[in-house]
């Protein structure tokens, strides 16, 4: 009888860690898609191994953007508070892997219009369609992103421009069509990469979010700003690039992480 037993309760044992391990995938494969398109199309170097000791602070808050799974995650004194669905960089213009830190918030922000959509996208359609194309879209030829000028867009010779010989700086008006939406996310170094806003809601329902310029758009800004400022991200009126400063300075990494820092993240929950 009490060999039965022994024997009846390591079948047991072995079940009880069977199923543990069953609903640690099922909670993971919740938590992150497949890596997918993704893990074909960067480089291996951008993987991480493992979420370094010390790399998620213990107290106050941090950002976490696994650009793997397309997914941002809210973390607050050590723990997951909150996450979303991103959108980030496609092969050809992946999102890069950093460290930096996220100062402000800008409401009815402008988008500067990167320099080779302008030679592939915008002067063609000039070409094509003449300034109404400029027009209907909100956009705007301007002397610099710094301290910028308003320029006719007849002082432009636009053949050169998508010929690659000659080079436009165009930005879009705050509105509905912005590609930045209502809000963009300053990373402190930059370097052109930042968080943002966009009015085309339904691409996150896609399996593959691979599909920007380099930035990551947010499932939904609002929300994010919401916990970064402590209150709702309301502009003070339409004016453009209102810049609301976000309660001590919050650190934010960008990471292709593999399934065992994908883990690591889930047990943060």
């Amino acid at each position: 009888m009490g060999a039965r037993t022994s024997h009846n309760r390591r079948y047991l044992i072995a079940g009880a860690a069977i199923l543990a391990i069953a609903l640690g995938a099922y909670h993971l494969a919740l938590t992150y898609p497949p890596l997918g398109p993704v893990a074909g199309t960067v480089f291996p170097q951008r993987y991480v191994d493992s979420l370094t000791d010390g790399q998620i602070p213990a107290r106050g808050r941090y950002v976490l953007v696994d650009a793997a799974s397309a997914r941002l995650f809210m973390i607050e004194d050590g723990r997951v508070r909150d996450s979303m669905r991103v959108i980030v960089g496609k092969p050809t213009a992946a999102t890069p892997a950093l460290k930096s830190v996220l100062y402000y918030a800008t409401l009815n922000p402008y988008w500067n219009v990167p320099p080779d959509l302008a030679l592939k996208i915008v002067a063609p359609h000039v070409l094509k369609e003449g300034n109404a194309y400029l027009r209907e879209r909100g956009y705007e030829v301007v002397s610099s992103f710094g301290n910028p000028q308003l320029l006719s867009p007849d002082s432009v010779d636009w053949g050169k421009v998508a010929a690659g010989e000659a080079k436009v700086k165009i930005r879009q008006r705050p509105g509905p069509a912005n590609s930045m939406g209502q809000m963009k996310f300053y990373l402190a170094d930059d370097d052109g990469i930042y968080l943002h806003d966009t009015p085309k809601k339904e691409l996150f329902a896609q399996a593959d979010r691979n599909l920007s310029n380099g930035c990551v758009r947010l499932e939904d800004a609002p929300r994010f700003a919401r916990w970064l400022l402590g209150k709702d991200p309301l502009p003070g009126s339409a004016a453009p690039e209102q810049h609301v400063e976000i309660p001590g300075a919050v650190p934010i990494t960008i990471a292709y992480l593999d399934a065992r820092a994908q883990m690591q993240v889930a047990g943060l929950q």
